[in-house]
This record gives structure tokens, C-alpha cells and sequence, in this order.
């Protein structure tokens, strides 16, 4: 029974981390670029139970197998999903949707992002919504972070380098002090890299990734005037709520009836 109680709580601990997934993904339904979070949940390795000093069979066999019995559950790993959103049309004069071609078949995962600049590091996304920074006039992200131009020979990021947006809308591309780019040290233009596998990224906040691997040339497309919707299944989360919920408080039922016998038992060695 003691056993059970900790089974049934591990359950419960589970449960709720997927709560907080899905209730994540319901709260970005309707941010731009988001990617939707999917739980994956797993068993701890199943227990070999025995009974002890059981004769029946004859000398020799004190040790009957009984079966195998979980000792629970666990919340492995959480991974993003990097299913396309609708594309949907933008009065914003610098907003850009990626429209990712088909990826080659031994590049199953392979997507293409915005470079932005994130304090220090360079990070990814696929929100496109951007703005003109007060000030300066460059172009930067929702959070405020530069967007980085690429290099059009090397297909890579320039972390030195900005996009200013100008009277006319035209992208006038400096360093990060505001002068002139230096002509000849690269080619620098708005565009896209891609990341090779997808799957190895990790979550920065809502809509920013960090990559351990390097960055190589992008093959996405630029779509100005459209964003990138959010790529969350709204009815499909609600449903995988209330399954969430429901399953919380099975395992509850079962602590607390595991509670009532235990303290049946306690009574009963009490009275004895």
C-alpha cells in the first residue's frame, strides 16, 4: 500500500507538469511565431515482485514470481512542435512570415529562422512582427532585441551588423554603432538561416531558441506583410486538459483510498 502511495503521487506530479504544458500552449494560442510544447511522459523501469520463502513448489523454489509491477511515471522531456502556423496578413509594414521549403529527405527536421541578437548570443526565431527601435531606427524584435542581417555570400549572420529602417522603408544595413557598414567586409541583407535539426533546439521564453549547432544558409522564403500564426491545436489542448484532469484525479481517488486503508489497518493493530 505504501508502495501505491507513491506510485499514485508520482502520477499526479506528472499530470501536473502537463497541465502546465498545455496551459502554456492555450495562453500563446495567439502569439506570433510560437511553437506548441508537446509532454512526453514515460514509466520508471517495472519492479520484479517475488514472494519469499514459499515452499509450495518444493525444495528449491522459496521465491515465487508474482509479475512485474511500474513504480510510476515521469515527466521526460518537453519538445516543441515545429508544424508551420496559418500565415495571416499584417498592416505592419515590416512584418515577415518564413515560408520553409520542403526540407530534403535525409533533413527531415531542417526549418529556417530569423537571427536576432539577445544580449550576447545569438538566438532564433520565427517571429516575424518587427518594429522600428526608438532612437536608433533599427529594426528589432517584439522584445526588442536587433534583428541580424545575414552575409549573402556566407548565408550566416552578421552579429556586428544592423538593419535600420529609413524614412522611405528602405533597410539602410550599419554597424552597431550607426555608421556605415564597412563596404567589402561583407554583404549584409535581411534574410533567414537554417537550423539542420530543429529537434536539438531549446525554448527561450515564448518564441526565441538557442542552438548548440551552428547555423548554415537559409532556404525559407521571406513573405512581407504576413506573420506567422500561433501552430497551437486550441480544441485538441482543451481536450488534452480535461484528459489531464481526469487522470490527476484518478490517481487522487487512489491516494486516498490507500490513505483509508492503511488507517484501517493502523486501527486494527492498535486494537490489538
Amino acid at each position: 500500500m505504501i508502495r501505491g502511495l507513491y506510485i499514485a503521487n508520482s502520477g499526479m506530479h506528472a499530470n501536473e507538469r502537463m497541465q502546465e504544458i498545455i496551459s502554456n500552449n492555450i495562453a500563446n494560442a495567439n502569439t506570433v511565431g510560437y511553437k506548441s510544447d508537446t509532454g512526453i511522459v514515460r514509466s520508471f523501469p517495472e519492479e520484479l515482485i517475488l514472494r519469499i520463502n514459499d515452499w509450495q513448489g518444493g525444495v528449491g523454489a522459496q521465491n515465487k514470481v508474482l509479475g512485474e509491477m511500474s513504480t510510476g511515471t515521469f515527466l521526460e522531456e518537453t519538445l516543441p512542435r515545429f508544424m508551420p502556423g496559418v500565415l495571416q496578413k499584417s498592416s505592419n509594414k515590416n512584418a515577415y512570415a518564413i515560408l520553409d521549403n520542403l526540407p530534403p529527405v535525409n533533413e527531415p527536421n531542417r526549418r529556417s529562422y530569423f537571427p536576432v541578437l539577445n544580449g550576447n548570443q545569438t538566438m532564433y526565431t520565427r517571429d516575424g512582427d518587427f518594429k522600428t527601435q526608438v532612437g536608433t531606427n533599427f529594426l528589432v524584435t517584439s522584445s526588442g532585441d536587433p534583428v541580424l542581417p545575414i552575409d549573402g555570400r556566407t548565408g550566416l549572420p552578421i552579429n556586428d551588423a544592423r538593419i535600420r529602417v529609413q524614412a522611405n522603408g528602405d533597410y539602410q544595413y550599419v554597424t552597431a554603432a550607426g555608421a556605415a557598414y564597412p563596404p567589402g567586409q561583407a554583404n549584409p541583407q535581411l534574410g533567414t538561416v537554417d537550423i539542420i535539426d530543429s529537434t536539438k533546439l531549446e525554448k527561450y521564453g515564448d518564441t526565441y531558441f538557442t542552438s548548440a549547432a551552428a547555423p548554415v544558409r537559409g532556404t525559407g522564403q521571406l513573405e512581407r506583410g504576413q506573420l506567422e500564426q500561433s501552430n497551437v491545436d486550441l480544441p485538441g489542448a482543451m481536450v488534452s486538459m480535461i484528459n489531464v484532469m481526469r487522470s490527476y484525479e484518478a490517481n487522487q481517488r487512489m491516494i486516498k483510498a490507500l490513505d483509508g486503508t492503511l488507517e484501517k489497518a493502523v486501527s486494527v493493530g492498535r486494537l490489538g
